[in-house]
């Protein structure tokens, strides 16, 4: 069969917000594909699942998901400290596994998917959607390009702006995997790596946590060996933005990836208000205006990055080419979260190296 005839059958494990949100539409909405099962603890949301996007075969244990031999890709959406178990087990049912992030909860946790990937002849990859966000794209190709000179720092804010938003009490708690310097901090630690293919070697955080929410808000900063910068301000509670800053020796790289028009370059002589600077971005939101549009229909550009991150998956499952996003890909972007949670809990600098294996160990 040619992979244009080929349709490859899906079981998504999880049915919380963001398999509600972004993977189950992103799935249903592309050719080849098709969701034929679910599986979800929570009764009342597999129910919502199931009558939302038509699926009949509905499970409220995942290993009975597991052992449907139609379902060849298995997306691992529950919350992470089922990662680790749920991931094995599908691994040794003989899926396919996309695995939300952040990979675990433990770096033994990761270590034990990595040894069983390498016994497993099926993709296993990390679900950083971000890396496929357009902008993001662009970004690593000006960086690679030289077009901003020797890079010196990235600036991220990321907030999420979910005031009066329902979100589970797991995400809120570094103990249960939430927490934004683990579940907001992960994508940036692992794009870090993404843009530059450099290790973060040493971390700085300060948060502020109480009994109801841990880390909101909260600021991270890390740096290479050869003292490249990264700094990272999170938070699930004020105003929704996210927005980078590639601070090269000739120019500013500014994204602000909620906007279509939103690449903004600040050469090395010129500041970001100036008149000049106001009317050449002026001139590149006509330009990119008719694009924008065209993508505000199919969702906008955050959702478009579901859509191609799991096109790669399934490309590289037909295909059998590399995963972009790799199981070490994950325990790396890991390791810096883990770091990240021990530097706001003591107020020390933390060599990534020398971090805790455990989110539990640091709380």
């Amino acid at each position: 069969m040619s992979q244009a005839q080929q349709t490859v059958k899906v079981g998504v494990i999880g049915c919380g917000k963001v398999a509600m949100g972004r993977h189950l539409p992103t799935l249903v909405s592309l050719k080849n594909v098709e969701v034929i099962a679910i599986a979800d603890v929570d009764q009342e949301k597999l129910d919502r699942a199931k009558n939302k996007f038509g699926i009949e075969r509905a499970y409220a244990i995942h290993k009975k998901l597991l052992e449907d031999s139609d379902v060849a890709v298995v997306a691992v959406c529950v919350p992470l400290p089922s990662h680790a178990e749920v991931a094995l087990d599908a691994m040794g049912a003989g899926k396919h596994v996309l695995i939300e992030k952040p990979l675990t909860m433990s770096l033994d946790e990761a270590d034990k998917l990595i040894e069983r990937a390498d016994y497993v002849d099926r993709k296993i990859m990390v679900g950083y959607n971000k890396r496929w966000h357009r902008l993001v794209r662009k970004t690593k190709e000006i960086i690679q390009k030289g077009t901003l000179g020797e890079v010196k720092m990235i600036q991220v804010i990321f907030s999420t702006g979910h005031r009066n938003r329902y979100i589970p009490e797991w995400r809120l708690h570094r103990k249960m995997g939430g927490g934004n310097i683990v579940e907001n901090g992960s994508h940036f630690y692992d794009l870090w790596h993404f843009f530059l293919q450099k290790d973060l070697q040493k971390v700085s955080a300060m948060s502020h946590s109480t009994e109801a929410i841990d880390d909101e808000p909260s600021v991270v900063t890390a740096q290479t060996e050869d003292g490249i910068f990264l700094n990272c301000v999170f938070s699930d509670f004020l105003p929704d933005r996210l927005e980078m800053e590639i601070f090269g020796e000739e120019c500013v790289l500014r994204a602000s990836l909620h906007r279509f028009d939103g690449m903004e370059f600040i050469p090395l002589q010129s500041y970001a208000g100036e008149v000049k600077s106001r009317v050449k971005r002026m001139g590149g939101f006509f330009k990119e205006l008719p694009a924008g549009i065209r993508q505000a229909r199919l969702g906008g550009d955050y959702k478009a990055s579901y859509r191609a991150m799991w096109q790669h998956f399934l490309d590289s499952i037909l295909n059998n080419t590399p995963v972009e996003c790799t199981l070490e890909d994950g325990r790396r972007s890991l390791q810096v979260a883990l770091a990240a949670v021990e530097a706001a809990s003591t107020g020390k600098t933390i060599t990534v190296s020398d971090a805790p294996r455990s989110l539990t160990l640091s709380t």
